[in-house]
């Protein structure tokens, strides 16, 4: 009973904390002259009542929470906060369907980026920004999740990186808190650097608050039709690669960073594999542009460099469509769509570390073939790996392609093609955003998908962004029995 009231308690400080966020576009509507500063402040008042009687009614002097609690209080707050974030392009001036404006704001919260609204450049700069300011509160959310909540659950292999900021026993919000206030630090620092280093490249100062907080959130919300292709700038091109590249990085080695342990970050071999296997995909898929699209080097170099950053950190950020790319390319993108970044950052997927894991048990069995008598025990980060280790990432191998396959099937049920049924699952479960293709490719949007895609879409977002287990797990008879 402690642990529902502790829950509640929670659920009504965040909708407190909400109203307060959601006054920031307003204001900023206000000043702009809007209508929209009305929807906004409607909105934020309500959810300043609901949430101060809610905290009041179920405070507790014990307010802190169990594990398996906060797993389910993680899902509950993700799915309230979606649902208050979409009113405003309900009954704002986007005046969106409520399909499509909870659809728009699940995209924002989980940082995928997928947009429903098709005239981002006539959008009123107030729900522009609301649109980043969600993916920038999802981003620093999943983090502080990631690195405080999952290690402590030893589900998909997050054990590994159980550290002294994780919570211990079975209680959470004291660690939460501390690993909160660390890593919120860092989080709003980059922010700033890249909103400054955006506007030394040329941008402007609203599209460079805007972009500033959907890059470190790695999330591709962007002010303009044409992304970030719009501004064609190498300058604006190198800043955002550099921060996307930071934001997919383990944000408690970036912390460990700051404290003075500057070499901690490169000697990681989750951070070595990952900018590897960038640089290779970068240089392969250069060279396939450079000799099937007549274009120069040093151009095919910085479409292909941006286009693999962006895909592979979960941004989702274009400056070229790269869908129309071809069969190599696509299935490239399309494979490291699911990926994703490293454990612990901003960005979504499979994770580098699980991948890392995985290929190292495979070459430990094929040496066990070829020397039957020889005793070969994979390693992560010079460190053996338990057997509960590599069960716990095999199976949360499994559910995530079957969860993919899953998804797909949905789609391509209701009529999509099987490049847009097989993008648009891994972009949604991936949280990266644009898929491939014509429909949903990144010179195209969500808009004219039906209300059933977007739904099912949706929930592939909500499932991708919280690592599967949240949602699967309320399926479970035995959770209902505890």
């Amino acid at each position: 009973m402690n642990d529902i009231r502790s829950s509640l308690y929670i659920v009504g400080n965040l909708l407190v904390f909400f109203s307060f966020y959601m006054t920031i576009p307003g204001f900023f509507d206000f000043v702009e002259g809007g209508n929209d500063w009305v929807v906004f402040a409607t909105v934020a008042s309500l959810c300043f009542f609901v949430g101060l009687n809610v905290s009041f009614v179920f405070k507790n002097k014990n307010r802190d929470i169990g594990i398996l609690q906060a797993f389910i209080l993680t899902l509950l707050c993700w799915i309230i906060l979606t649902f208050v974030g979409s009113i405003p392009f309900f009954l704002g001036s986007p005046n969106l369907s409520f399909v499509d404006s909870f659809f728009e704001s699940m995209s924002g919260i989980t940082t995928t980026g997928a947009t429903i609204i098709n005239d981002l450049d006539s959008t009123p700069k107030s729900m522009l920004i609301w649109r980043a300011m969600l993916q920038w509160l999802g981003g620093i959310g999943i983090i502080v999740i990631a690195i405080a909540v999952f290690p402590v659950l030893r589900l998909g292999g997050m054990q590994l990186f159980k550290t002294e900021f994780s919570a211990r026993d079975d209680k959470v919000l004291p660690r939460t808190k501390t690993i909160a206030l660390g890593i919120g630090s860092v989080y709003l620092l980059l922010t700033f650097v890249c909103f400054i280093c955006l506007v030394l490249a040329g941008m402007g100062l609203f599209d460079a608050i805007a972009h500033s907080m959907t890059i470190i959130a790695t999330g591709g919300f962007s002010t303009k039709n044409m992304s970030i292709g719009f501004f064609d700038s190498v300058y604006i091109e190198i800043t955002t690669m550099f921060f996307m590249l930071i934001s997919a990085l383990p944000f408690l080695l970036i912390l460990q960073m700051f404290k003075g342990r500057i070499f901690e970050l490169l000697k990681n071999s989750q951070v070595q594999f990952f900018f590897v296997t960038i640089l290779i995909l970068v240089f392969i898929t250069t060279f396939w542009l450079q000799k099937y699209y007549e274009v120069s080097f040093f151009q095919a170099l910085r479409i292909a460099s941006f286009s693999i950053i962006s895909v592979t950190t979960g941004s989702g950020f274009s400056t070229y469509d790269f869908s129309t790319w071809g069969s190599f390319t696509t299935i490239i993108l399309l494979f490291f769509m699911l990926i994703g970044g490293c454990s612990g950052s901003s960005s979504c997927g499979l994770k580098v570390f699980r991948l890392q894991i995985l290929l190292t048990n495979a070459i430990s069995l094929v040496k066990k073939i070829i020397q039957p008598r020889g005793v070969f025990i994979p390693s992560y980060n010079s460190k053996s790996i338990s057997s509960d280790v590599l069960s716990a990432v095999t199976g949360f191998f499994f559910l995530y392609i079957l969860t993919f396959a899953i998804l797909t099937l949905i789609l391509s049920f209701n009529g999509l093609n099987i490049i847009t049924s097989m993008s648009g699952a891994a972009a949604a479960l991936a949280n990266v955003g644009p898929g491939l293709g014509d429909t949903i490719g990144p010179s195209s949007n969500y808009s004219t998908l039906s209300d059933f895609t977007k739904i099912m879409l949706s929930i592939g977002m909500l499932v991708g962004r919280l690592e599967l287990y949240p949602l699967l797990i309320l399926f479970s008879i035995d959770f209902w029995r505890n």
